[in-house]
């Protein structure tokens, strides 16, 4: 019995204790009982400093106010269920997921190496078309769902316009997006610039990639050179972005090494599908 009416009392102790919450110290507001702290506050300012002669305390109130705002709301859409709908669940994992992936990458860069002045060099010489020879693309594209034929790609090898790949599409029934974008060539790279620039001129190029096909040709150009001045930083940068990329990519190779996934066989991708052909 007296264990449990210790219990009894610890648990209306936790409840008044909540009730009692103060906007003292590092806690700024307590809204219906939940504290928003100035860390919150100055997660929500973010890293942009305040401009001079502003003051300081009235950029935190407001601050502060849209975070209340958003508090009452989350706490009405509480009120009204929402959090306990599948689509909440759902898109609460995918911010989960992204946010922790993202912490992951912080972490990563913070414990990045510096170049050194001859990789930084070498990085520059090695790669003309970020800096040197850095040429803005004015592009004639049509992008579109890969589809799921090759079949219908081999029909535009007979299309040698853009008019004619539009055309052609139409008469496939296969929905495109065509626009007049500019495109840093560094963004294609060396090697895509130097088969395009193969092609006769007027000639499209198609590039298939992460689901999409993007079909084009190169208009109109211009050069526009990074500065030795700027050159540096932004080698730097290029650098650190790559160490990176290396970096995250060898942690999720030990991931997928070390992980149990199983699909089903209509998921599973093209090597997985080959593993499972064989162990049958």
């Amino acid at each position: 019995m007296n264990r449990k009416i210790s219990f009894t009392f610890a648990v209306a102790a936790l409840a008044l204790s909540g009730c009692g919450k103060e906007a003292t110290g590092q806690v700024a507001a307590v809204v219906n009982g939940e504290e928003i702290t100035l860390q919150e506050i100055n997660a929500e300012l973010g890293s942009k400093p305040i401009p001079e002669g502003v003051d300081k305390k009235v950029v935190q109130q407001a601050a502060l106010q849209r975070i209340v705002e958003r508090r009452l709301l989350a706490q009405a859409a509480r009120d009204d269920e929402l959090d306990k709908t599948p689509d909440y669940l759902l898109r609460e994992r995918q911010l989960r997921d992204a946010l922790l992936v993202q912490l992951m990458g912080q972490r990563a860069e913070r414990a990045l190496k510096v170049p050194g002045q001859q990789e930084i060099d070498k990085f520059i010489a090695d790669n003309p078309l970020m800096f040197a020879n850095r040429t803005i693309l004015t592009i004639d594209r049509i992008q579109f769902a890969l589809p799921s034929s090759a079949d219908q790609l081999k029909a535009l090898e007979n299309d040698h316009s853009m008019d004619a790949v539009a055309a052609r599409l139409r008469q496939m029934g296969i929905e495109f997006r065509r626009d007049t974008p500019q495109i840093d060539a560094a963004i294609l790279g060396p090697q895509r610039m130097q088969q395009i620039r193969a092609l006769p001129e007027g000639e499209p190029f198609v590039i298939p990639e992460n689901g999409v096909v993007t079909v084009g040709v190169i208009t109109s150009e211009r050069a526009e050179p990074v500065s030795p001045a700027n050159a540096r930083p932004l080698a730097v940068q290029a650098l650190r972005n790559r160490q990176l990329a290396a970096t995250l990519q060898e942690r999720l190779k030990q991931s997928r090494a070390a992980a149990k996934i199983e699909y089903q066989p209509d998921f599973a991708p093209p090597a997985d599908k080959a593993a499972s052909a064989t162990k049958k």
